[in-house]
C-alpha cells in the first residue's frame, strides 16, 4: 500500500457521498500490554489499567525497555459507509511479528520489521472499532540461535558491532527495536484497493525517449471494466506534466493481490543526476482507477529517472551514460528506525555531502522511507543492503523467507533512484573463515544457499547494479584488525571496498554523556581490565586500540581522545587516497566504515551521536575532495640525513576539465624549503595521473610538512593537501 490522497473526511457525511478515497492516520497514544503470557489474551482482555505508548515509535525508544511481545489496542470511530467501501489498515512497519485483530476477529499475521502491508477489514470494520496488535520481537536464545543461526531478518538491528552490547556479548540484543514503528492508517475507497506502485525505467529508446513502466498492485471487489489513469508531474522543478489513460479490466480478487502492467512513454523528460553531477530531477506518479461513477482509488508515489550500467572488468559504473566514481560511507541513523525524522535524515546527509562524499551504504537493515525520500531530493546514491548480517538458520525455510523479503524490499523501495546497487547478504559464514575460531559448529558451507537465492532474487530487478553479497576480501581492515597502516597503500584486490576504517573517541563534552567520571579513567590499557567493562558496551575496543593500532593512551583523557582521532584520521585517509589513485585500477567505489555513531556509542563514526564531527570526517572531507592533489607517502620512516621520497598525484572526479590548472608544492621543515615546485597543466575530466616525484634530505628531528595545491586558470584553489611526516634520528653508523 503507497500513500493516499484525500487525507481529511467529514464525518458527518456518508462515505457515499465523498468524491475521492480517504486515509487516516491512527498515530497517538496506543495502550499496551506485556503479551510474553501466552496464555493472556490481549485483544479481548480490559485494557483499563494498560500503560500507553506513543504510535509510531520503537517501545524502547519510547520509553518501555522491553523483550518479546506486546499487546497494542487502540479505539477508533467511523462515519456511515457505503456497501461497495473497501476498508484497509495499512502498516508502514512493524519490527518484527504482528497478529491483526479487529473487534475480536483475528485478520492477518506479518512476518518483517520493514515491509508496509495492508489488512483487508472491509468485513470486520464497524462503526465503532477496537483494534489490537500483538506485536512480537523475540530475544533469540544466545546459546543456541544468536548469533549464528538468527532467525529474525533484522540485519544490525539485533545483531552488529554499533548495537547497545556490541555484536558478541550476551547483551548485544540489549535496547530492543521492537514495535510498530511507522504509520498506521486506515485507507477507504470504492470497489477497488490500489495496495503498490511499482515503477522501473525502460532505455530501449535512449536517453532522450525514457519509458516508465508501471506495474499497479490492486484489490477488487468484482469484475468490471476501467480507465486507468497514470500522470507523471514534476515534483521538485518546472515542467511537463506527462499522462496517459489506459483501459483496463478488473478482476474480482477475493482478497488477494493482482496486477496491471503500463508503459508511459516520457519522451523529453528529465533525468536525475547524483549530487554534484546535475540536479535530481523527480516525478510525482500519480495512479488513479476510475469507472462510469468517477474515482475507484489513487495512489501516488514519486520516482526520478536515471540509468545505471556496471561496466566489465572494473572499468567502473555509468548513470546516464556517464562514468562516475563512488566515494561513500556505511550509514546507519538509530538502532531504533521511529526515532529518524526527514530533518534528521537530512541533517545528516547534509554532513555526508558537506565531506565531499556522493554515496552512502545502508549498512545491513532497510531504512524508514524518509531517508530514501530524503536522499532521493538531495541526489544522494545509496548502495541498499539487505538486512542480513553474519549467519543465520540454515533451512530451506528460512532461505525461503529471506527470498520472500528481499522481494519485498526492491518492489516497495524500488522506486527510489536514488537507489543505484542492491547489495547481498553481508559477511556471510562460508565466507568469513574468522568464525571458525568463535563457534564450533560453524562450517565453510554454512548460508551458501541462502546468499545465493537472495542474491538470484536481486537480480530481477535489472534497472539496477546489484552485488550479491559484501565479501570479507572487499572489507580492508588493515591498520585496525590485521596488518598496518602502510597496508593500505598497497594495490587494492576488488574493485569494490564496502568498509575501512578504525575506531577513534569522540569529543570530550560527548564523551562525558556516555561514560560516568568514575569510569573515565581504566586503571590499564589491558583489555580485561574491569574498568574497560562499560566502554566496551558501549562499543570501544580496547585491544585494537592500545595493542593492535599501538595507539598511545597518553596521561589523560583529553591527549586520548587526541590520540584516538589523529589515528583514525590519519588511517582513512590514506586509505581513501591510495584507493582514489587506483581508480578502476581496480577500484570502482569506496566505502568507508562507519559516518555516524547511532547512539552514545564509542565505534568506528567518523560523526558522533550528538552529530559533532571528528578528526576523521575531516580527513575524509580533504582526502574526498572532487579534485584531489594526492599525495602518495613513499618512505615509510624519515630519517634524519636520509633520502626520502613522495608522489604527487592530479585527480579529477568531475566530469569537466580543470583547463591550464596550475599545480603547487612545498616541502618544509623548520621553516626551510626542502623542495618546491610549480607546473601548469589541463586536468582531463574523470582522470587520475601521477605528476611528479619528490626525493628530499630531512636535516633535523623535527617534522616535515608537504602541501600541495591545484588552483584553477583564474587562481582559484581548487584542491588543497598537506600531509606531515615525522622524523626520527638517523641509523647507528649513518
Amino acid at each position: 500500500m503507497i500513500p493516499k490522497l484525500g487525507l481529511l473526511l467529514m464525518f458527518s457525511t456518508p462515505l457515499a457521498l465523498a468524491s475521492q478515497p480517504v486515509t487516516w492516520s491512527l498515530a497517538g497514544q496506543w495502550r499496551v500490554h506485556d503479551a510474553n503470557d501466552a496464555a493472556f489474551n490481549g485483544a479481548s482482555a480490559s485494557d483499563q489499567s494498560w500503560r500507553t505508548l506513543n504510535v509510531p515509535a520503537n517501545w524502547y525508544s519510547a520509553g518501555y525497555d522491553h523483550q518479546g511481545a506486546l499487546w497494542y489496542r487502540h479505539e477508533f470511530t467511523l462515519p456511515e459507509r457505503a456497501p461497495d467501501t473497501m476498508a484497509s489498515l495499512v502498516f508502514d512497519g512493524v519490527d518484527y511479528f504482528a497478529g491483526v485483530t479487529l473487534n475480536g476477529k483475528s485478520l492477518a499475521r506479518h512476518e518483517g520489521y520493514f515491509q508496509r502491508f495492508s489488512v483487508d477489514v472491509s468485513e470486520a470494520l464497524r462503526r465503532h472499532n477496537q483494534l489490537a496488535v500483538r506485536v512480537d520481537s523475540p530475544l533469540e536464545d544466545p546459546k543456541k540461535v544468536w548469533p549464528l543461526h538468527k532467525t529474525l531478518i533484522k540485519g544490525v538491528l539485533n545483531q552488529h558491532d554499533t548495537r547497545p552490547g556490541g555484536a558478541w556479548s550476551e547483551h548485544g540484543q540489549d535496547a530492543n527495536s521492537g514495535g510498530i514503528w511507522a504509520p498506521v492508517k486506515l485507507h477507504l475507497s470504492r470497489g477497488v484497493t490500489i495496495d503498490e506502485v511499482i515503477l522501473r525505467p525502460d532505455w530501449r529508446e535512449g536517453l532522450e525517449s525514457p519509458l516508465l513502466h508501471a506495474e499497479i498492485r490492486y484489490r477488487a471487489l468484482a469484475d468490471g471494466s476501467a480507465t486507468l489513469r497514470l500522470s507523471a508531474e514534476p515534483d521538485n522543478f518546472n515542467g511537463q506534466r506527462i499522462q496517459q489513460a489506459f483501459p483496463v479490466n478488473l478482476a474480482k480478487t477475493d482478497g488477494q493481490v493482482q496486477t496491471l502492467s503500463v508503459t508511459l512513454p516520457m519522451k523529453g523528460a528529465r533525468l536525475w543526476w547524483p549530487v554534484g553531477y546535475g540536479r535530481p530531477n523527480l516525478y510525482r506518479i500519480r495512479a488513479t482507477l476510475v469507472d462510469d461513477n468517477g474515482v475507484m482509488d489513487t495512489a501516488v508515489t514519486r520516482t526520478g529517472l536515471r540509468k545505471l550500467e556496471e561496466q566489465p572488468d572494473n572499468k567502473g559504473w555509468k548513470i546516464n551514460d556517464r562514468r562516475l566514481f563512488i566515494k561513500g560511507s556505511n550509514y546507519i541513523g538509530s538502532p531504533w528506525l521511529g526515532t529518524m525524522t526527514r530533518s534528521k535524515y537530512r541533517r545528516d546527509f547534509e554532513l555526508v555531502e558537506a565531506m565531499n562524499a556522493n554515496a552512502i551504504r545502508v549498512h545491513g537493515h532497510v531504512a524508514g522511507r524518509a531517508l530514501y525520500e530524503v536522499a532521493d531530493e538531495m541526489g544522494l546514491m545509496i548502495w541498499q543492503d539487505v538486512p542480513l548480517q553474519w549467519g543465520y538458520d540454515n533451512s530451506v525455510a528460512f532461505a525461503d523467507n529471506a527470498v520472500r523479503q528481499t522481494r519485498e524490499m526492491v518492489e516497495q523501495f524500488g522506486n527510489s533512484p536514488a537507489i543505484i546497487v542492491w547489495g547481498g547478504h553481508n559477511e556471510p559464514p562460508w565466507n568469513s573463515p574468522w568464525m571458525e575460531k568463535r563457534f564450533p559448529d560453524w562450517n565453510k558451507t554454512l548460508n551458501q544457499s541462502l546468499t545465493q537465492r537472495v542474491g538470484d532474487t536481486l537480480a530481477e530487478d535489472t534497472s539496477r547494479i546489484v552485488h550479491r553479497f559484501s565479501a570479507v576480501e572487499e572489507h580492508y581492515w588493515a591498520g585496525w584488525y590485521f596488518g598496518t597502516l602502510r597496508d593500505l597503500l598497497g594495490p587494492a584486490k576488488t574493485g569494490i571496498i564496502t568498509e575501512f576504517g578504525a575506531q577513534a573517541l569522540p569529543r570530550l563534552s560527548t564523551l562525558k554523556t556516555i561514560v560516568p567520571p568514575d569510569l573515565m579513567w581504566p586503571k590499564s590499557t589491558a583489555a580485561d581490565d574491569p574498568g574497560w567493562t562499560h566502554w566496551k558496551y558501549h562499543n570501544f575496543q580496547p585491544f585494537q586500540t592500545f595493542k593492535f593500532a599501538n595507539i598511545p593512551r597518553g596521561k589523560n583523557i583529553q591527549e586520548m581522545i587526541d590520540n584516538t582521532q589523529r589515528y583514525q584520521a590519519e588511517l582513512v585517509a590514506m586509505a581513501a587516497e591510495s584507493y582514489r589513485r587506483q581508480r578502476y585500477q581496480p577500484v570502482t567505489a569506496l566505502f568507508h566504515f562507519m559516518f555516524v555513531e547511532t547512539w552514545p556509542s564509542i565505534n568506528w563514526g567518523v560523526v558522533d551521536y550528538l552529530r559533532k564531527p571528528k578528526a576523521g570526517y575531516y580527513a575524509l572531507q580533504r582526502a574526498y575532495q572532487p579534485i584531489l592533489p594526492s599525495i602518495e607517502p613513499v618512505t615509510a620512516v624519515w630519517r634524519r640525513g636520509s633520502e626520502a621520497t613522495v608522489r604527487l598525484w592530479a585527480i579529477n572526479d568531475s566530469w569537466s576539465a580543470c583547463e591550464d590548472c596550475r599545480l603547487r608544492w612545498q616541502v618544509k621543515q623548520s621553516g626551510q624549503r626542502l623542495a618546491e615546485g610549480e607546473t601548469t597543466m589541463t586536468l582531463p575530466p574523470d582522470s587520475g595521473n601521477r605528476i611528479k616525484e619528490i626525493t628530499v634530505t630531512p636535516t633535523s628531528g623535527e617534522p616535515v610538512t608537504i602541501e600541495y595545491r591545484i588552483e584553477n586558470k583564474a587562481g582559484k584553489t581548487v584542491g588543497k593537501n598537506r600531509r606531515e611526516e615525522p622524523v626520527v634520528a638517523s641509523s647507528a653508523g649513518k
